[in-house]
């Protein structure tokens, strides 16, 4: 019997580095796109629920898309009532999750990520 042929492969620090943020920078972009798309798609009535929905930075390198919470001084607790219905207009229930299906559409690896190979 033969020995075994073995390759080793090792990445530069660098390399690392770069493809890391590379890697942030895209997921930032995607976070930031889902977050207007799901303002345009939220229910409009004061504007109160759209202007409460952002993109930051999360936990344990996670970017988080929220709505909800509190602007311009007054809470707008309903986000999640919102999401999931019923609303009067039944197109704008689910805006943060039809958002993030529209920009997850298509080549979205390629439109995020497709510089990191670069």
């Amino acid at each position: 019997m033969g020995s075994a042929v073995r390759v080793s492969l090792k990445w530069k620090d660098s390399q690392l580095n770069s493809i890391t943020q590379k890697t942030a920078k895209g997921l930032f972009q995607m976070g930031f796109d889902i977050a207007s798309q799901a303002r345009r798609n939220a229910p409009y009535v004061t504007g109160a629920l759209r202007n409460t929905i952002r993109a930051q930075e999360g936990k344990n390198n996670t970017v988080e898309v929220i709505a909800g919470g509190s602007y311009g001084g007054r809470q707008v607790p309903y986000a999640w009532k919102r999401e999931q219905g019923p609303n009067k207009d039944a197109s704008t229930e689910h805006y943060m999750e039809n958002a993030a299906n529209m920009i997850l559409t298509g080549d979205y690896i390629k439109k995020y990520f497709g510089d990191i190979t670069k």
